[in-house]
Formats: C-alpha cells, structure tokens, sequence
C-alpha cells in the first residue's frame, strides 16, 4: 500500500530506512541519520485523521531548527495524504538545512581572548581552548548546564557574568560571549543578553 505511493526516486540526502507494509510503518533517513521523518497508522487516536506523520532529531544535543513553529501538520486522513506531506517536509528541510543552527555534540562558549589567557586559566579551573574565531584568537570552554538554568545558553550567560564579577571585569570589558558548537560554528551570540544582565545586576547595586 504504501509502496503505491513512493516516487522512483527521494529528494536528495533522504532514503528508505524502513518500509513494514504489514504494519503500515515507513521510516525516511536524511542526512546521514540526522533526521528521521516516520509514518504510521493511530486510528485509536485520531479516528477521522488516522496516520501520524513524526519528525525527530536523532544527532545533537540543541535542535536544529524550531519545528514547533513550522506547525507542519501531523494528523492525515489517508496514508497517500501522509506520505505526500512527508515526501515535502524532505524537500522544505533540504531547502532550508544550511539555516539551521549546526548540528553540536558538545555546547562551548568563548569567556574571552588570548590575551586574557592568564587570568582565565586562573578563574576557570577547567581546560580551556584556543581558536580563531573570524581573525580572532578567542578562548572557549565547556558549557555545563548548572542548576536552576533552563539551557546551555542560560548557563553560559550566568557563567560568565560570575565570571566578570567575581574578576571585576568592567561591562564593556567583557569579551565572552559566542556560543558555539565543538567545531567552533557559531550557534549564538549572547554578548547583548551578557551586557543586558550585567548592566541589570550594577544598577540594583
């Protein structure tokens, strides 16, 4: 049945990874296991739209993209209809990959450049790392998640704002700030959000 409604060929970076007729699931692999988009039939669930289409991100600790906000539909009538809607999801993905934040194993942040080095290694006790970010000789780190922190940006920010005031580092002095994968690709600038909090913290002072 749903053989009938595949085409010859998949969009690229996309292929078959499972296809149970008997069950009516089928499973799509893309980008190298990056994303797996499923059909399959809930008619307890949903009697009048009976196949739940689903995407999920299988690599990377942070999404790659916000879904929730694309509002793709996941309820269809028909298992034509689903895998229809599915085979254009892979299309709207292929379109739009090189936008999406990249993929990350590991969450850094830079907390400042080379030339701090020495005062750095003094405050972080943890192993720091040297990269040239854009021309720049940046220093970076781990993120951790700390307690109470709703992510690894949360937990950045507070970092190296106890940072900047545990060493007296004036607000426009604070260097840190990019968040980053452990390739060093940038998926977030917290400077402003930085200077906003510190700016915040010596005003109630």
């Amino acid at each position: 049945m749903y053989t009938d409604h595949l085409p010859e060929l998949l969009s690229g970076n996309w292929v078959i990874a499972e296809l149970d007729e008997a069950n009516e699931y089928l499973e799509f692999l893309g980008y190298e296991e990056e994303f797996l988009i499923s059909v399959m039939p809930h008619p307890e669930e949903n009697p009048s739209l009976p196949y739940f289409l689903s995407l999920s991100q299988l690599k990377g600790i942070l999404g790659r993209y916000d879904f929730e906000s694309l509002d793709w539909p996941e309820w269809h009538v028909s298992a034509k209809e689903a895998i229809g809607s599915a085979l254009l999801l892979m299309e709207w993905i292929n379109r739009h990959y090189e936008s999406f934040s990249p993929l990350t194993l590991e969450v850094y942040v830079s907390v400042g450049t080379v030339d701090e080095l020495d005062l750095l290694r003094g405050f972080f006790e943890d192993e720091l790392a040297v990269h040239d970010f854009e021309g720049q000789a940046l220093v970076f780190r781990k993120v951790r998640l700390l307690r109470g922190a709703e992510d690894y940006a949360a937990s950045a920010i507070a970092t190296i704002c106890h940072y900047a005031e545990s060493c007296n580092v004036a607000d426009d002095e604070v260097k840190g700030g990019l968040l980053t994968n452990e390739r060093f690709q940038l998926i977030e600038d917290l400077r402003p959000a930085i200077r906003e909090r510190l700016s915040l913290v010596h005003r109630v002072e």
